[in-house]
């Protein structure tokens, strides 16, 4: 393996939430004084920045939208689903030797309980539930300290620009997925290390970064 540890975000890169994650902050957007999102497709189609303005919501209201929509999205962690290949994906890292983590907005408890639904919870050495919507990359700085890693031995996987955006200011290897939350085009455009449109891919991509082509 070319890295040591491959750390995962949740929610559209592991679990298939998109629409239950739409549902969820629709149901709370009137208790908050927020705009719902009515168009799926164009809120797709919008870095994280641009669609907080379209939706209303200003960063001083930012913790108590997190807040609440974890405490609803508790009531459905168990149901959710991991996206088709993901399981069979995390087998095969683990095999090559890789260590699994999740960095993620949602809390580590609704993640528990989704990935102990779906069989994968022992698959991941840790969960980290990160509250600040563009905190990731101190996050990450601290997992390489914790981990006593190097940068260069860690892979960062998210389905949303600032996940990648996140890496990149760490300087750590980034792959963006095309099955999660942001629209393709976007994640196309995001400098990623490695732009993956099916958990197979990065399986592929690793084996050549090896050369051994298995």
């Amino acid at each position: 393996m070319p890295y040591r540890l491959v750390v995962f975000d949740f929610d559209g890169t592991l679990a298939d939430t998109l629409s239950q994650a739409v549902a969820t902050y629709n149901r709370i957007a009137p208790e908050l004084g927020l705009r719902p999102i009515t168009d799926v497709e164009a809120a797709r189609a919008m870095p994280t920045r641009q669609l907080m303005r379209e939706l209303g919501i200003r960063f001083w209201r930012l913790p108590r939208l997190i807040r609440t929509f974890r405490a609803v999205a508790a009531e459905h962690a168990p149901d959710v689903q991991l996206h088709a290949g993901i399981v069979e994906l995390l087998h095969a890292l683990r095999e090559r030797g890789a260590r699994l983590g999740i960095l993620s907005s949602n809390s580590e408890s609704n993640i528990r309980a989704a990935l102990r639904a779906n069989g994968v919870e022992d698959a991941f050495a840790f969960v980290v539930g990160y509250p600040k919507l563009f905190g990731k990359a101190k996050a990450l700085r601290r997992i390489l300290r914790q981990e006593k890693l190097l940068r260069h031995e860690l892979l960062f996987i998210g389905d949303e620009l600032r996940d990648i955006e996140a890496g990149q200011k760490v300087k750590v290897a980034t792959a963006a997925v095309t099955w999660g939350f942001h629209a393709v085009d976007l994640m196309e455009r995001a400098n990623a290390t490695y732009v993956l449109r099916h958990p197979a891919e990065l399986l592929a991509t690793l084996s050549e970064l090896r050369g051994d082509g298995a």
